[in-house]
This record gives C-alpha cells, structure tokens and sequence, in this order.
C-alpha cells in the first residue's frame, strides 16, 4: 500500500484488515516487495504530479501494471494511477459541485449524497459494486479530472451526471486495474454495495 506524501496509512488499513487482507505500507519510492499480491494506492489530498515524489514516479505501481497484479487507486491513488498510464494531473472545475458546507470556495455547495453519479454499465465497477445507472454518492470534489484529463489507456466507469467529472476509471480487458474517487473506508457515507470494490480487491490480491 502506498499512501500520499503526509498522510496516514493507518486510515485505509483498517478497512484492509477488516477484508482480509495484511497491508504492507510502501514509500512512493519503493519497489513492488517480492510475493506482493495487489497493489493499493489511497489519499485524501489533491494529486498534484508524479514529480511530488522522490523518485518522480511510482515504480510498484509500474511494477504491479508490468506484473499484472490487482491495482486499486482511491482518492489521490485514482489521480497518481491515471498520471502513471499517461493521463494528466486533476483540474479545479470552475462549476464543480463540492461536499459539504465549504464557505470561500468555488462552485455551488450541495449536501452530502445529493450528488448525482452515473454508472457505467457493463464495466469492472459497475459489476463489482452491483449495481449501475445513478446513484447518490459524495462526489468528484472540487478537483477532478475530464475525458481531456484521462490517461488513454482507462476507460471512465463513473461520472457526475452534472459536471462531467471522472468518478472511476478502470482497465479494459482482464486487468483489474481500478481507480475511484470515493472514501472506501468510509463505507457509511457510500450507497450499499459499494465496499464491494475493496472485498474484491482483496479476493484477488490474496487468492481467497
């Protein structure tokens, strides 16, 4: 697991305990450890470029695409997985919609779960959580990336119906290689189904 610059693995390694799983905190600058079975990638902060770390890149994450291991980016994790495939750093979306009461910020303030995001349907994310079509979730925040953000190689699988914002991207193919927005560890501020998406992360990652 590889956490953004100053942040708390702790807080994610929780929810990987409670699934199974024993998490192994990485530096960005490490190497993928030999025998790893998926690749974790989790903040709360705005990703800004793969140079924030020390090694300007994230080697276990080219390790883990090369050796064709199950990849979860959450949060920053999403935005870091999507720059490492080629994509562009998140933008701050002049009309982005933001969770919460955030006074002297831009954008329109809407509740919590008032946000309006669309599953894709036939994708990884869609099939993982169960569910597709629109759903109520925290949001893309206010920084956020678009098709002209997303790395070529990703497909979106989830976006909000009223900014445009990318959600979710994953892999095409057999890959499972997936990057979401929302606060997985978190559960009670998502819809039902939704921890889903870390319980099969950890299937796959452990062979269970």
């Amino acid at each position: 697991m590889i956490t953004a610059p100053g942040e708390d693995p702790g807080a994610f390694a929780q929810a990987l305990n409670a699934a199974g799983a024993e998490p192994l905190s990485l530096a960005p600058d490490s190497g993928l450890p030999t025998g790893a079975g998926g690749l974790l990638l989790y903040g709360e902060s705005t990703f800004a470029t793969l140079e924030e770390t020390p090694a300007s890149a994230l080697p276990a994450l080219k390790e883990a695409i090369e050796a064709d291991i199950p990849i979860l980016g959450v949060g920053w994790g999403m935005h870091a997985l999507n720059v490492a495939l080629g994509g562009k750093p998140p933008v701050r979306l002049t009309d982005a919609v933001v969770v919460g009461p955030r006074p002297r910020r831009s954008g329109r303030t809407v509740d919590l779960g008032r946000m309006r995001t669309f599953l894709t349907l036939g994708g990884k994310v869609a099939a993982t959580i169960g569910a597709g079509g629109p759903v109520a979730t925290p949001g893309p925040g206010d920084f956020a990336i678009r098709e002209a953000e997303k790395a070529p190689g990703l497909m979106a699988s989830a976006y909000d119906m009223e900014t445009g914002a990318i959600e979710a991207l994953e892999m095409p193919g057999y890959h499972w290689v997936i990057g979401v927005t929302w606060p997985l560890h978190r559960p009670e501020l998502l819809p039902a189904g939704f921890d889903n998406i870390v319980a099969a992360f950890v299937e796959r990652s452990t062979g269970g």
